[in-house]
């Protein structure tokens, strides 16, 4: 058993695993590295800030949060409603994959319908004709809104689980340390059963 346990022990011990560097939804994938972060955090500040706050980041950049450009008065009066906070908005939409597909979907599906923005994703989930507060974050015909939806998408998940990289690093180490101590722990249990065995056959 012991010799069994060593070669897995060591693999997973020593072998640099990786980072997961990408997430594959159902409509696309998603890159989860620190390049794609920054990219997310500048179109961030660049197309959400003026409404949304990160009040809950912490970071170099930001070690009190970031609030929105608009205070909540001007929010109301403007939209009819104040802006959410978006440092839990991924988690708050579903597990795993769940909520940065939302919010992907949300940015990407925009449409004019009778001379109204509407946001077909908006539609499913309320069950409504789609008529939303938020106009479209992204111009609906920059050439690259898929990409910067993902990015943006991408950006509020890594957010929303800032230990997510520690969790990924610290992983194969929590593996080797249960391995090992089941290989312990099963010598340990054979040896002390062999002696009671013996004893009893005295």
């Amino acid at each position: 058993m012991v010799r069994a346990v060593l070669p897995i022990l060591m693999l997973i011990m020593l072998y640099p695993v990786p980072l997961l560097a990408e997430l594959q939804g159902e409509r696309v994938k998603f890159d989860l590295g620190p390049e794609a972060y920054s990219r997310g955090m500048g179109l961030y500040m660049q197309h959400c800030v003026a409404c949304h706050g990160l009040k809950y980041l912490r970071g170099p950049d930001a070690p009190d949060g970031i609030s929105p450009a608009l205070d909540p008065e001007s929010a109301q009066a403007a939209f009819g409603v104040v802006p959410p906070d978006l440092t839990l908005m991924a988690s708050a939409r579903g597990k795993g994959l769940e909520g940065v597909e939302y919010l992907y979907n949300l940015l990407t599906t925009y449409y004019i319908e009778d001379g109204e923005i509407r946001n077909r994703a908006f539609a499913e989930e309320t069950h409504t004709e789609g008529a939303k507060a938020m106009t479209p974050p992204i111009p609906m015909y920059d050439p690259e809104h898929s990409e910067k939806s993902r990015d943006i998408a991408a950006f509020l998940y890594l957010v929303s689980e800032p230990s997510l990289a520690d969790r990924k690093r610290l992983g194969p180490w929590v593996l080797g340390y249960m391995a090992l101590l089941t290989a312990v722990l099963y010598v340990l249990n054979r040896y002390t059963w062999k002696e009671e065995k013996r004893k009893l056959k005295g």
